[in-house]
C-alpha cells in the first residue's frame, strides 16, 4: 500500500513538472529534442519510464515529430502542448491496441517505453486523422 502511494505521488509530481514546464513564463533547462520550440518541453529532471527518453509534442492537431526512430529500451514521452484555451484532449493509441494513453488534457504526459525492435504506428482517438509513427531499432544498431 505504500509503495503504490509513493508511486503515485512520484507520478503526479511528474506532472505537474511537465505542466510547469509546458505554461511556464521562464526559461528552464530541458531535455534536447530540437522539434519543441516554445515553453513546451519537459524539464531535464523530469524522470523518463526507463533510462532513455525521446519526446513528441501534440500540437495544433499533429504530433511533433510524425516519426520517431529510437532504440530499443527507449521511452516515447508524449506532451499536449495545445494552447490550454483550446481545452483540446487528445490520445496516443496504438493501432494495434498495445498501448492506449487515456485523454491527455492540456499540458498532460504518457509516457511508453518501447523494449522490441519494430514498427508502431498510432493515432489520437478524439482525431483519428491524427497518425504517426515510432521506429525501434535494435539496440545494438
Amino acid at each position: 500500500m505504500m509503495r503504490a502511494l509513493l508511486f503515485g505521488v512520484a507520478t503526479l509530481l511528474s506532472v505537474l513538472i511537465a505542466l510547469g514546464a509546458c505554461f511556464s513564463d521562464r526559461p528552464h533547462a530541458t531535455a534536447p529534442n530540437p522539434s519543441l520550440t516554445g515553453d513546451c518541453r519537459l524539464p531535464v529532471g523530469a524522470p523518463p519510464v526507463g533510462g532513455v527518453r525521446a519526446i513528441v509534442a501534440i500540437r495544433e492537431l499533429r504530433f511533433v515529430p510524425d516519426t520517431v526512430r529510437v532504440p530499443a529500451g527507449t521511452s516515447i514521452t508524449w506532451i499536449n502542448c495545445e494552447d490550454d484555451a483550446s481545452g483540446l484532449t487528445h490520445t496516443t493509441t496504438s493501432d494495434t491496441g498495445i498501448w492506449e494513453s487515456g485523454l491527455l488534457g492540456p499540458g498532460a504526459v504518457h509516457d511508453q517505453r518501447f523494449d522490441t525492435p519494430g514498427v508502431y504506428s498510432y493515432h489520437c482517438g478524439p482525431h483519428p486523422f491524427m497518425t504517426a509513427t515510432v521506429i525501434v531499432q535494435d539496440a545494438a544498431a
